[in-house]
């Protein structure tokens, strides 16, 4: 799509928003360079000012990443998801979102999710998931061992090959990494992952239907375990401080 001359509005907004419609028709395509400043400024007519502030727009908005130095520049970020669980992460802080609220939701999707990835795992997915499972062993607890467990789920919503389950599955994986770090007691395993090898095993035979019973279960025996957690007063006053601290 054609840059087109800006004369009236919000002059960066519209500048940040036909860019993003070129990012939208793979006109650039992840890594690529933008035009230049000076390219930008002639064929939409606006000043470098303009410009600047609608690349730091996109830059904030996750779509493009600055690089600096001689071959630096506005380059194509590729997307992830960690900027929408940013946003989504500070808003169910504000609303103060229960442990339950957000089981429901995993409970909902996740089985689903795994259900999928039997349907339509890869010998690259299988392997990643036997890789991670196969990691426990090196990982005796505290916080490498939360994002280790998280990471598995991250695997089989991958495995699912559809954008937007993983896109949802990562963003609730964040939130719960975030809660879990927050009020899991010191030096004592939250999640057990004693399910782990039998969901990748059904995953790798295609049991579609044994997948999602079993992640259900899965999700189902840790649900009680953080909510007992967040229960207590201690805990509670324990999240709104790590929550403040970010």
């Amino acid at each position: 799509m054609p840059l087109k001359s800006i004369q009236t509005g919000r002059l960066a907004d519209q500048v940040a928003d036909q860019l993003k419609q070129s990012l939208f028709n793979k006109e650039y395509e992840e890594g690529e360079r933008l035009p230049s400043e000076h390219e930008l400024m002639q064929a939409l007519g606006v000043s470098r000012v303009v410009v600047r502030e609608a690349i730091r727009n996109l830059e904030k908005s996750g779509f493009l990443e600055i690089k600096r130095g001689p071959t630096g520049g506005a380059f194509v970020r590729p997307m992830k998801h960690d900027i929408i669980s940013s946003i989504i992460r500070d808003s169910l802080r504000l609303s103060h979102t229960s442990v339950a609220e957000i089981m429901e939701v995993r409970l909902q999707m996740e089985p689903i999710v795994a259900g999928l990835a039997a349907q339509r795992r890869s010998p690259e997915d299988i392997e990643m998931l036997e890789k991670n499972v196969e990691k426990v062993s090196e990982i005796k607890g505290g916080d490498k061992y939360v994002v280790w467990n998280v990471d598995f789920h991250r695997l089989v919503a991958k495995a699912s090959h559809n954008s937007m389950y993983e896109l949802l599955v990562n963003i609730l994986m964040d939130i719960t990494q975030d809660l879990i770090l927050s009020i899991k007691p010191s030096r004592r395993i939250v999640h057990d992952a004693f399910s782990h090898p039998e969901i990748v095993e059904k995953i790798k035979k295609g049991d579609m239907k044994g997948t999602e019973q079993t992640f259900r279960k899965h999700l189902e025996d840790i649900s009680p375990l953080l909510e007992g957690l967040e229960k207590k007063p201690s805990v509670r006053q324990g999240v709104r401080i790590a929550a403040s601290s970010k």
